[in-house]
């Protein structure tokens, strides 16, 4: 898995198993975004890498970006997302 910031790519790559499916969950706890993947939705593996995002905002990011999230499949094969859900923090 690999992870990119700022659309550029990260010099640090996730070791996950092969897996028919894989599931990831983002969290974005007071501007610290964490990422978890799991080959089961029971055992979750935190990614390595976390981003503290408070000061990513218009005024700070190139060409005016915002912090948004996003997924990408690339290589052979064929890729599902599916169950996508977006909670907000109460």
């Amino acid at each position: 898995m690999i992870t990119y910031s700022g659309g550029h790519r990260s010099h640090f790559r996730e070791p996950v198993p092969p897996s028919a499916t894989l599931r990831l969950r983002i969290r974005n706890d007071h501007h610290i975004v964490t990422s978890f993947h799991s080959a089961d939705g029971v055992n979750w593996t935190r990614h390595g890498l976390r981003f503290e995002t408070s000061g990513y905002n218009a005024n700070t990011a190139s060409d005016l970006l915002s912090l948004r999230p996003a997924l990408f499949a690339a290589g052979h094969g064929t890729v599902t997302f599916s169950d996508f859900r977006y909670r907000a923090v109460r």
